[in-house]
């Protein structure tokens, strides 16, 4: 005896078939992106040389070719280098004073290649602000005297532009690499407290490679 298939079976089998089909175009269509990145920047030694830190970033699809870009990175320490010789000042040793730095951006970003496909090639330009926080240093100097430095380097404006790849792998899980060039719009005051000398250090450049890891959503 043949039993037909019943009606309920026949639903479920076609909106079953339905949803493989719109898969997909259901994935295709998340528009949103988080990550973790790891940053290297390089500077030219007036205030750093290098900036390492790491940092919390993502996107907002418009469409297949435009993004906005986010982050919040962070240093949790690098070096003004030789901070007294930015005085004048002559030490028998380099000292260093020591620095944290967080970062807020945002960005546009045009992507290519996309279309649904796992290579993405992009450049981005955007702006930021930069908050330092440098701590005080003190010891002798050459030929007699001590000095006792401070620092305050407050908040700067970031203008940043670059570019980069981006690869996507099972899941929503992506990888990328980017490097970006900044330039940074500072007023860091520098004072020694004993002599009463003072220097004013204006904006600096600091190229960064980034890499990170993505996840869609």
């Amino acid at each position: 005896m043949t039993t037909k298939p019943s009606v309920s079976t026949s639903a479920l089998a076609v909106a079953l078939f339905a949803a493989a089909l719109a898969a997909p175009t259901i994935a295709e269509e998340k528009k949103f992106d988080l990550g973790l990145r790891g940053n290297i920047g390089l500077g030219n030694g007036v205030p750093t040389n290098d900036i390492i830190g790491y940092g919390l970033f993502g996107h907002y699809r418009f469409n297949e070719r435009w993004s906005i870009g986010f982050a919040v990175d962070y240093s949790p320490e690098f070096d003004f280098e030789r901070t007294p010789d930015t005085l004048g000042f002559v030490t028998e040793m380099a000292v260093d004073a020591k620095g944290t730095s967080t970062g807020f951006s945002t960005w546009i970003e045009r992507v290519y290649g996309r279309s649904g496909g796992k290579n993405e090639w992009f450049w981005n330009a955007g702006l930021g602000l930069n908050s330092v926080d440098m701590k005080d240093i003190s010891g002798p100097l050459v030929g007699g005297g001590d000095f006792n430095i401070t620092t305050d380097a407050g908040s700067e404006l970031m203008v940043m532009a670059g570019g980069g790849y981006r690869r996507w792998f099972g899941p929503g899980w992506g990888l990328e690499g980017a490097l970006s060039l900044g330039r940074h719009s500072a007023d860091w005051k520098v004072m020694d407290r004993v002599s009463g000398a003072t220097r004013t250090i204006d904006d600096y450049s600091v190229n960064t490679i980034r890499l990170g890891i993505l996840k869609r959503f």
